[in-house]
């Protein structure tokens, strides 16, 4: 481990005998993981990859991104992994300057330019130079995002990793993952490398046939991001198995102890539940909900237009997940995973850990602790194995796992599984219900201060959430804000001492959420928030997210605004309170709470949870009003909170700051 960090290593190897000792001795000591992924070597390399120490994993299908592919089904969840060439071209012994600027909260991702640092003569030919230069090029020319190199030496976060959808089984790999990147506005940095001659005759550079084929495919991969509306296709199908909640024909085994009408309710819960938490927000899964009980129009208005919505039809349950995967296949994705309603454990991090599973393995199973599953996902590889699979199967049984297996063995199919959980059928599984539903649970907290004129919008539009808990935070205000919230049902109305901070602290210690969100009272979040936030948070290793930032004025000032606003949120991992910061509990209390200073709080409890993990911003704009900028003067207004930004960051102390940038009077 590296700073309390899993460090993983994957090495994608063809024929490198001769070579890949070295380069797995080389690897520092802190690396806990070292994957060799055997791409159909003809010579001792696996052999000589698993006596240095190294686990191999074998890939019968040529192409450098199936071997990556192939070891990041095998990882470990790591915290960071790390891409190595077994040529011993690279310097292993620099892996630090790839890891260390992810560990330190700048990056999500580090790629290691040869271009930028010292290399053999020879050891990067003109034909290679050329192809990095036009291809990064073209990079900045279509995204704005500025590269040296496509260097195999790079570093990833896994969550990172997961989320880019990675997906080209050749020499676009490396190319596919920085524009992936880009799309998806990952922080990314470059560190000068060396780079030597490797040891025998690259399989790109050394050959003409070589030279050519990795030219087409790494153009023909910036060509096809570039022109399809810059957008990667969404080849990933979530599809959720569910049913209307009608009383007395769901959960039927749960009925003796909440009766069929709170069996019922449990149903609509737990649906809510898992569309919340368990799609992956990579931008290129999209959900399917597939019901039975009533029509599509009553299935839709329950829980929204943005998914896409079929009939189970007819047949056992078998049948009718043959049907999804079928049906799915035929429209075009290359992967299908299906889930129930019933396993509260589901998380998008687990969701996305099928995804990947199935770029190696045909079939991906979830064992449920009941003998059977709580999600099935396959590739469009073994779709014609689909019937032959889920037939001849006890459902129900606690056979329904094996008997799966012993259909995917049958039929050849390969098959990884995920972490065993719990389903929720029975009376004794009840408490892991109560349990999932509290860590998800978001309290959204709002210090107030003189804002009768919106608090009663503010509040209207967070009342009825599913999960979701509302505290006011009031400072003392002298224009009836207290009464307005207190004629809100439900909503918990706390007074503390002035200061958007202590305020924010005394509304974290009496939420009960698991999840805090805090908002300010003229910031409008953006339509399914919690679910976005619910996602994020599921990730291990983001400490602190935000939303993206907007102002609800028209004019080119504002969007100048926004601009700067977005850069300083990308690019310094530094959004502002009016973004809406949201963690888990246990991360708040890490931090010790919002630094209690008169101003620049946010910024403060920023910079303490860089030290607990990423700073993650979604792309979902949460709208602010305008109201400061139309009172005050936007020039005047930005121009104050830059310098009172650049003075914190330079040391000055925050009372003299709070002076200079003037009372506030609202929160």
């Amino acid at each position: 481990m590296r700073e309390q960090h899993r460090i993983a290593v994957i090495i994608p190897a063809l024929n490198e005998a001769a070579s890949i000792a070295q380069v797995i001795a080389e690897i520092p000591p802190w690396a806990d993981e070292i994957i060799v992924a055997d791409n159909g070597s003809t010579d001792a390399t696996a052999s000589v990859a698993a006596a240095a120490g190294a686990k191999v994993v074998h890939e019968s299908r040529r192409g450098y991104g199936s071997a990556c592919l192939c070891a990041m089904a095998q990882l470990n969840n790591p915290d960071i992994v790390v891409f190595l060439d077994g040529d011993y071209s690279d310097y292993p012994g620099e892996m630090a300057l790839l890891v260390d600027p992810i560990l330190a909260g700048e990056v999500d991702l580090v790629i290691g330019s040869r271009m930028r640092g010292e290399h053999e003569r020879g050891a990067l030919t003109p034909q290679a130079a050329f192809g990095n230069g036009l291809a990064t090029r073209l990079i900045r020319l279509f995204w704005g995002v500025t590269y040296t190199d496509l260097g195999p030496f790079r570093a990833i976060r896994y969550s990172t990793l997961l989320a880019l959808g990675m997906r080209d089984p050749g020499y676009g790999w490396t190319v596919e993952m920085q524009i992936r990147a880009a799309l998806q506005r990952v922080p990314a940095t470059e560190v000068p490398v060396r780079y030597r001659k490797r040891i025998g005759i690259s399989k790109v550079s050394g050959t003409v046939r070589g030279v050519l084929g990795a030219g087409y495919k790494i153009l023909g991969t910036i060509a096809v991001a570039a022109l399809f509306a810059n957008a990667m296709p969404r080849d990933r199908r979530l599809v959720l198995f569910s049913r209307w909640p009608e009383a007395g024909a769901t959960k039927t085994r749960l009925i003796p102890a909440l009766g069929a009408e709170g069996a019922a309710q449990l149903q609509r819960a737990m649906t809510a539940h898992i569309l919340s938490a368990a799609a992956p927000a990579d931008g290129r899964t999209s959900v399917e909900i597939r019901f039975t009980g009533c029509d599509r129009g009553v299935m839709r208005d329950w829980l929204g237009a943005e998914y896409d919505y079929a009939d189970q039809g007819t047949g056992d349950l078998g049948a009718r997940m043959a049907r999804a995967f079928a049906e799915n296949f035929d429209l075009g994705c290359d992967k299908v995973v299906i889930i129930g309603a019933d396993c509260p454990a589901l998380t998008s991090m687990r969701s996305a850990e099928a995804f990947n599973a199935l770029s190696s393995a045909d079939l991906v199973l979830g064992p449920a602790l009941d003998g059977g599953y709580y999600l099935i996902g396959m590739r469009i590889d073994a779709a014609v194995c689909a019937k032959a699979l889920l037939a001849n199967v006890d459902w129900g049984s606690a056979c329904v796992l094996q008997q799966t297996l012993d259909n995917a063995a049958a039929a050849g199919l390969s098959c990884a599984q995920l972490e065993a959980a719990a389903d929720i059928d029975l009376p004794e599984d009840l408490p892991a219900w109560e349990e999932a539903r509290a860590r998800q649970r978001i309290s959204v907290i709002l210090p107030v201060l003189n804002e009768a004129a919106c608090i009663a919008s503010a509040l209207d539009r967070l009342q009825h959430l599913e999960n979701v808990e509302i505290l006011v935070v009031d400072g003392g205000s002298t224009d009836g804000t207290l009464a307005e919230a207190q004629r809100f049902a439900g909503v918990r109305v706390l007074q503390s001492e002035r200061g958007r901070a202590q305020q924010m602290n005394a509304g974290a210690a009496q939420a009960t959420g698991k999840i805090l969100l805090f908002l300010h009272a003229d910031t409008t979040l953006p339509r399914n928030w919690p679910d976005q936030v619910r996602r994020t948070v599921a990730y291990a290793d983001v400490s602190l997210g935000a939303f993206q930032f907007q102002v609800d004025g028209t004019g080119a000032a504002y969007r100048f605004i926004e601009w700067g606003a977005r850069l300083r949120s990308r690019r310094l991992r530094l959004p502002y309170g009016d973004q809406a910061f949201f963690m888990t509990r246990s991360v708040f209390e890490a931090a010790g709470g919002f630094p209690l200073l008169p101003i620049m709080e946010d910024a403060g409890m920023v910079r303490r949870c860089r030290s607990l993990g990423r700073i993650h911003v979604l792309d979902a704009p949460a709208l602010t009003s305008a109201r400061r900028w139309q009172h005050h003067g936007r020039w005047r207004v930005s121009l104050k909170n830059a310098l009172a930004l650049l003075m914190y960051a330079l040391g000055a102390p925050p009372a003299w700051i709070a002076r200079c940038y003037g009372p506030r009077t609202e929160q």
